[in-house]
């Protein structure tokens, strides 16, 4: 099952003065795609209980609170890391776990300023995106073009919250080593490294209000790629195993990694720099790269 997840009254800069495409975008892309998975779409209004995070917590309590919660939730909504407390980032972030032990996927787009956060701004230093950073959700950014390269959009770096967790050390590492001195002092080489898969997020045609129209953003690649964990669960759960949960160790395992299109062009420019190149392996543009299908279900043993 879905969720997804939108904060129509939230103060969230990344997709809040579309609140309405968003929503249509967001049921157009799992629902269209993974047509007949069971779906629940939930809205935070202005009522929310949990202060500062404008409802992200209220919902993660809402699936915890469930018997059976919904095996994959995505989130097309998130903020400047700088905006949030260590505090609340670390309250937020530990909910996520609990939702990942409990077999939920959390998805969540990385943003759309490339590596000035979740909107396009001016700064010194790179804007790491909340709640990307954090180690226990799967982090989507965004490619553009059918011989996919990166999409200068696509919000990636580190975070200055979150440390590297371990199922990432390896394919960060690599990635540093390629870098070299490209950036440096711009962003924080020990933290956690964001996103962890892409999805096309540029031209993406949706209707809306009747008409069609085509939008931009990693919110187009968040759903995308949560309908195809979606379909992964319902094969899985077919052939009597259980759902694919907290997905960022299998992603950064050898089979898994295997089964992702590795996107090596492009880079997220910001902050008056060409940003972070897309690489072989691992990026903070790409992350590990989209999925295939086929050969994902051959590594989840399908």
């Amino acid at each position: 099952t879905f969720t997804l997840e939108t904060l129509d009254g939230g103060s969230n800069p990344q997709t809040k003065s579309k609140a309405g495409v968003e929503a249509d975008l967001d049921v157009q892309y799992t629902v269209g795609l993974a047509t007949g998975v069971p779906t629940a779409f939930i809205s935070v209004g202005d009522d929310y209980q949990d202060g500062d995070l404008e409802g992200f917590l209220d919902i993660v309590n809402y699936l915890l609170d469930k018997d059976t919660p919904n095996q994959v939730m995505t989130t097309s909504y998130g903020e400047n890391e700088s905006d949030m407390s260590v505090e609340l980032a670390d309250s937020l972030c530990n909910a996520y776990a609990q939702l990942g032990a409990r077999g939920t996927t959390v998805l969540f787009a990385s943003g759309d300023g490339g590596v000035s956060g979740s909107q396009s701004q001016s700064c010194t230093t790179f804007v790491p995106t909340f709640p990307s950073g954090c180690p226990f959700l799967t982090s989507v950014g965004a490619t553009t073009g059918t011989s996919e390269t990166a999409a200068t959009l696509s919000a990636g770096g580190f975070s200055n919250i979150f440390g590297t967790p371990d199922y990432q050390t390896t394919a960060k590492a690599a990635y540093l080593k390629t870098l070299g001195s490209t950036n440096s002092g711009k962003y924080n080489s020990s933290g956690r490294g964001y996103p962890d898969v892409a999805a096309i997020g540029q031209n993406v045609g949706i209707v809306y209000q009747g008409s069609s129209t085509s939008v931009d953003g990693t919110s187009c690649a968040s759903p995308i790629f949560a309908s195809v964990v979606a379909l992964l669960n319902d094969r899985l759960i077919a052939a009597g195993k259980s759902p694919l949960g907290f997905l960022n160790p299998f992603l950064y395992s050898t089979a898994g990694a295997a089964a992702l299109n590795d996107i090596k062009s492009g880079s997220n420019p910001g902050c008056n720099t060409n940003g972070f190149p897309a690489a072989t392996g691992w990026d903070p543009v790409t992350g590990l790269g989209t999925p295939n299908f086929s050969k994902l279900l051959t590594a989840v043993g399908l």
